[in-house]
């Protein structure tokens, strides 16, 4: 797995340009959100990314896999750059491992990434941080105070449900109308989720199934 062969001229090498394809991926998707990553910890932070993505794909999210792998790719190439030896020969043997393993080499490249990870919880914290702006990459709402994004987010994508009050004996007797004109009210989508936009259904289902209107993450 871990043989070398150095042929600038190569005859044809599918693992290389699978790996070279899942970096670019991995860019590709990264577009916005690579600003909160420190370039101090670049290789740390992309390992993390890419064991997050890892989890992502042993729930279900098959897609996510190749996205990983190209994370260890440039997880690799961050530390050689820096002299990290360990994170560079873990990220490239999880690597190989995915891609010639696929999904069944998952739990063992997750074993292999969280001892470098165990000690850095903030390797991670960022990482989940710069995860959500790719999920919602044209929300702009963003402040960095996580439980306030949280509740911004909330108030602009979930439905907000208002119970009305008690019916009056004056709405009684216009048959209710004001009641059930206040019983439940929407805050209504951001603007670039508009009617007919495909990034609205993705946005409302992605990250986890859709049931009865809620999102399960």
């Amino acid at each position: 797995m871990l043989e070398i062969n150095d042929e600038l001229m190569t005859p044809g090498c599918p693992q290389c340009a699978v790996k070279h394809l899942s970096a670019a991926l991995s860019y590709a998707a990264d577009a916005k959100s690579l600003g909160f990553l420190h370039p101090g910890t670049e290789s740390l932070l992309l390992m993390a990314k890419a064991y997050i993505n890892l989890g992502e794909v042993a729930v279900g999210y098959k897609s996510h896999l190749w996205y990983a792998v190209g994370l260890l790719q440039r997880a690799e190439e961050a530390a050689v750059r820096t002299g990290e030896v360990g994170t560079a020969e873990a990220s490239r043997e999880a690597r190989l491992g995915l891609e010639e393993g696929g999904e069944e080499y998952l739990r063992t490249a997750m074993e292999l990434l969280y001892p470098r990870l165990a000690h850095c919880p903030r390797a991670l914290e960022l990482a989940h941080f710069a995860e959500a702006s790719r999920e919602l990459p044209e929300w702009t709402g963003w402040t960095g105070d996580y439980a306030s994004d949280i509740g911004r987010i909330r108030d602009d994508f979930f439905t907000a449900m208002k119970e009305a009050p008690a019916a009056s004996e004056e709405t009684a007797e216009k048959g209710g109308e004001e009641a059930m004109a206040t019983k439940k009210a929407a805050k209504k989508a951001p603007a670039f989720l508009k009617k007919g936009d495909p990034k609205a259904k993705q946005a409302a289902c992605k990250g986890g199934k859709c049931k009865g209107g809620k999102c399960r993450g």
